[in-house]
């Protein structure tokens, strides 16, 4: 009989569990878009390169914690089991690079749109900002996550939503955020009876980190300094 303070073993099946799991995180730190730790940087945010970079770490960040919480909690204990087949891996990876870049839409198109009301930015200003924030976070995320080159559909997309958004109307609150439920509910692979039913607790968890991004960027950007610098050239 067992000694009352020998510690039971752990049976084998929970240990290839928890083997698979532990490898699995690591291989989303490796392979993510690693910016984990960048979430609580706290400096301030005074140029467009400094604009852009907050963009794609938070877009990445929103795009990350997303994504894979919803599939563990929606998988359960058989999460790690998925990452064996190389199939599911891949449809893992291209959910998380078109969730990556609709978060980093989003994200840029308030970032701008905050900074042109605080800043007193000009309408074409603001375009063009946005613009050039957006293309240098798109490849440089997409590169951090493996050296590939964004699809031209990354860009058009942004295009569309710059020549038709009005800055004053998603500078407060969440107008801005339209497109990253969308590409989770599409590019998330599980079946569409899930999607379907999940709506609502997936909107509710995207609108508490995207509220959270909010907060920092307000506290962090000088708007003024910003636009200074962009006027300035000096990205």
């Amino acid at each position: 009989m067992m000694e009352a303070n020998e510690s039971a073993p752990i049976p084998l099946p929970m240990l290839a569990f928890l083997s698979q799991f532990a490898a699995i995180l690591r291989r989303l730190r490796a392979e993510g878009l690693g910016v984990l730790s960048e979430r609580f940087d706290r400096s301030p945010i005074a140029t467009p390169a400094q604009l852009s970079r907050f963009a794609r770490t938070r877009a990445a960040y929103v795009a990350q914690v997303s994504l894979y919480n919803y599939l563990k909690a929606r998988m359960g204990t058989q999460f790690p089991r998925y990452f064996q087949d190389e199939r599911f891996s891949r449809a893992i990876r291209a959910a998380s690079l078109k969730l990556f870049a609709a978060a980093l839409r989003d994200v840029v198109i308030f970032a701008v749109a905050h900074v042109a009301r605080e800043g007193g930015g000009e309408r074409a200003e603001s375009a063009a900002l946005a613009d050039w924030c957006h293309r240098r976070a798109l490849e440089e995320g997409f590169a951090e996550a493996g050296g590939e080159s964004p699809p031209p559909e990354a860009y058009a997309r942004m295009e569309e939503r710059v020549a038709r958004v009005l800055w004053a109307n998603v500078a407060q609150g969440d107008g801005a955020f339209t497109d990253t439920l969308p590409a989770l509910l599409e590019s998330a692979p599980l079946a569409q009876a899930f999607l379907e039913q999940d709506v609502g607790l997936v909107s509710r968890a995207l609108r508490f980190r995207w509220a959270d991004v909010r907060t920092q960027f307000r506290r962090r950007a000088d708007a003024e300094a910003i636009l200074a610098a962009w006027r300035g050239g000096n990205w």
